[in-house]
C-alpha cells in the first residue's frame, strides 16, 4: 500500500524516483464506482437497468432515457457521514468525517415522432452522477514486536551502494535509520538492529494517520428510442473527472532508548492527483409483456489521463547524549520537494444485467447484476515513456472479475411510495490474497411524494465495507527478518440523499 517507492531492481535505477509510484492501489481505486443517484435510485441501492424511467439509471443503461414520455428535470444533494474502525494487533481507534456533495443533476427530453409503431419516441438526456467519495480519515496506533517501516527501506536499498540509492531508501540512509551492513556494501539493515550488529530490538509505538480526500464524478449524455412500446435503446458517452489526495504521517517512537541511538521518526506521504476519463455507453430494454422488464447496459473501459504532484519528508531524532553533553540530540531530516507525474489508467468495462417486474398499480420489484474485470485494468504511458510492465503483471495476478448484485422494491399507495433495496460488492482481489475477503454489503430505505408535474424524495443508504490494510509490505524471503501484520480497516458510511424534481 506504500506510494513513491524504488523498485529493488536494476533497470529502475535509471529511471525517475518516482516511478513506482503508480501501481495497483491507483488502478483498483479508479476502477471503483459506487453510483450516487436520485433518491429513488439510491433507495433501491441502484437496480435500475431494467426499469429506466430515472435519471440516474441512464449512466448505467442509456436505454433508460427511451422510457421517459416527457421532459424531467430532478437534482440530489446528498449528506454522508463515514465512520472508520481500526484493528491492529489487538489496538483499535475509531474515527468520523462527514460532508455535502451533489449525487447527482440531470434533465431528460422525449420527442414524439407521431408514429405509431416503431421508433414512437426520441429521448436527449444530460446526468451528473456522484461515482466514489475517497474520504479515509484513520488513526493506527499500537506496539510493534516484529518489524518497523524502517527495515522495509532496508530492504529497498539491496543491491545498491550508498551513492546509488535512491526514494525512500536513501532518505532513510540520509537520516542514519539504516547503513550496510558489517563488510558489505550494498546490503542494508535498520538502526533496529544496530545495522546488523545486534538482533533487532522491537516494541517500539508505531502510529499512523491517515487522511486521504477527494471524488470522481461523471457526466452522461444519451440519446434513446422507443420502439413499438416494447424495446428501448440507448447510447451515451461519459465524461468523468477525479480528485484524490492521499497524505498519511508514519510515527515510529520508542522512548525506552531500546534501540540505542533512536528516540522516534516521523515519515510524512502526500500527494494530489487530478484526471479526466471518457467512456461511452450503450444499452437495451425488453418488455415481453407488459409487466416484465429485461435490461442490458454495458460501459466501455474508462481511459484517465492523471496527473500526480506529490512530495514526502523523513525527520529523525537520535539521541547522542555522552557524559560531557547530556542533551546533545540530533534530528536529521531529509525533504523531497515536489514532483510531477503523468501516466495513464484505463478501468474495466462494466456489464449490468437486470430484471423488474410491475406489480400492477401496487408495486415492483427489481435485480440487477452487474459483473468487473479489475483484472483487466492497466496503467500505461509515463510521462518519461515507462510502460508499466511489472504493475500490470500485478494487477492481472492479484485482481479478478467480480459480482455485483443489487435488489430494489417500491410500493405504492397513493401520491406516497415506500422503497427499499439492497446491495452486495464482491472482492476484486483474488483468492489467498491480502483483501480476498474486501466485500461491501449495503442496505437502504427511502419514501417518495409524486404528483403530475412535481416529486420530491428521500432516502436513506447504509454501505459496510471491509478492507486489510498494510503499513509496509512484508518481508519477502524466505527467512524473514521482520514481518508487517496487516491492519483491519471497518468502514460505514451513512448517504441522507433528497431529490426535487419537475416535470413538463
Amino acid at each position: 500500500m506504500n506510494r513513491r517507492i524504488l523498485l529493488v531492481a536494476a533497470t529502475v535505477l535509471m529511471l525517475p524516483l518516482w516511478v513506482a509510484g503508480q501501481n495497483m492501489d491507483d488502478a483498483y481505486r479508479y476502477s471503483k464506482t459506487f453510483y450516487q443517484g436520485t433518491a429513488r435510485f439510491n433507495a433501491m441501492s441502484g437496480a435500475f437497468t431494467a426499469l429506466g424511467g430515472d435519471i440516474s439509471a441512464i449512466a448505467l443503461n442509456p436505454a433508460a432515457a427511451a422510457v421517459f414520455r416527457s421532459t424531467e428535470v430532478s437534482i440530489t444533494p446528498v449528506v454522508f457521514f463515514r465512520d472508520m474502525n481500526t484493528d491492529w494487533n489487538g489496538y483499535g481507534s475509531d474515527d468520523s468525517f462527514s460532508g455535502l456533495n451533489l449525487g447527482q443533476a440531470g434533465v431528460v427530453s422525449s420527442f414524439s415522432t407521431g408514429n405509431n409503431s416503431g421508433v414512437k419516441n426520441l429521448s436527449f438526456a444530460y446526468t451528473f452522477n456522484r461515482t466514489n467519495n475517497y474520504f479515509k480519515n484513520a488513526v493506527i496506533d499500537g506496539i510493534s514486536d516484529n518489524g518497523s517501516m524502517a527495515d522495509f527501506w532496508a530492504l529497498q536499498g539491496t543491491g545498491f551502494r550508498t551513492g546509488e540509492l535512491g526514494g525512500t531508501a536513501w532518505m532513510a540512509y540520509e537520516t542514519y535509520l539504516i547503513d550496510t551492513l558489517p563488510n558489505y556494501l550494498d546490503e542494508y539493515a535498520s538502526i533496529f538492529s544496530y545495522y546488523g550488529e545486534v538482533d533487532p530490538a522491537y516494541g517500539q509505538q508505531m502510529k499512523r494517520t491517515i487522511d486521504n480526500a477527494g471524488y470522481s464524478n461523471e457526466h452522461t449524455v444519451a440519446l434513446g428510442a422507443n420502439i413499438s412500446d416494447k424495446v428501448y435503446i440507448g447510447a451515451g458517452f461519459g465524461i468523468t473527472n477525479i480528485s484524490y489526495t492521499g497524505h498519511y504521517t508514519h510515527r515510529e517512537i520508542d522512548e525506552a532508548e531500546r534501540t540505542f541511538d533512536f528516540v522516534n521518526f516521523t515519515y510524512t506521504d502526500h500527494f494530489n492527483a487530478t484526471g479526466s476519463g471518457w467512456n461511452f455507453k450503450i444499452g437495451a430494454i425488453v418488455r415481453p409483456f407488459e409487466s416484465l422488464r429485461l435490461g442490458v447496459g454495458f460501459t466501455t473501459p474508462t481511459v484517465y489521463t492523471i496527473d500526480e504532484v506529490f512530495y514526502n519528508s523523513l525527520v529523525v531524532k537520535l539521541d547522542n547524549d555522552t557524559p560531557s553533553d547530556p542533551s546533545d540530540d540530533a534530528t536529521p531530516s531529509v525533504n523531497q520537494e515536489d514532483m510531477t507525474y503523468r501516466y495513464r489508467v484505463t478501468t474495466p468495462f462494466r456489464l449490468n444485467a437486470g430484471i423488474a417486474y410491475q406489480l400492477g398499480n401496487f408495486g415492483l420489484l427489481s435485480a440487477d447484476y452487474e459483473m468487473v474485470d479489475y483484472g483487466s485494468a492497466k496503467l500505461s504511458r509515463g510521462s518519461d515513456g515507462y510502460e508499466f510492465e511489472q504493475e500490470n503483471e500485478d494487477l492481472s495476478a492479484e485482481m479478478v472479475r467480480s459480482g455485483n448484485l443489487k435488489l430494489g422494491a417500491e410500493v405504492r399507495t397513493g401520491p406516497l411510495y415506500l422503497r427499499g433495496g439492497f446491495s452486495y460488492h464482491g472482492s476484486a482481489f483474488a483468492d489467498e490474497t491480502l483483501n480476498e475477503d474486501a466485500t461491501s454489503t449495503g442496505y437502504s430505505a427511502g419514501l417518495g411524494y409524486r404528483q403530475d408535474k412535481f416529486y420530491i424524495d428521500m432516502a436513506m443508504s447504509f454501505l459496510n465495507s471491509y478492507e486489510a490494510y498494510m503499513m509496509f509490505p512484508d518481508d519477502p524471503r524466505a527467512a524473514r527478518e521482520y514481518t508487517s501484520d496487516p491492519v483491519d480497516l471497518h468502514t460505514k458510511d451513512k448517504y441522507l440523499s433528497v431529490t426535487v424534481g419537475l416535470k413538463f
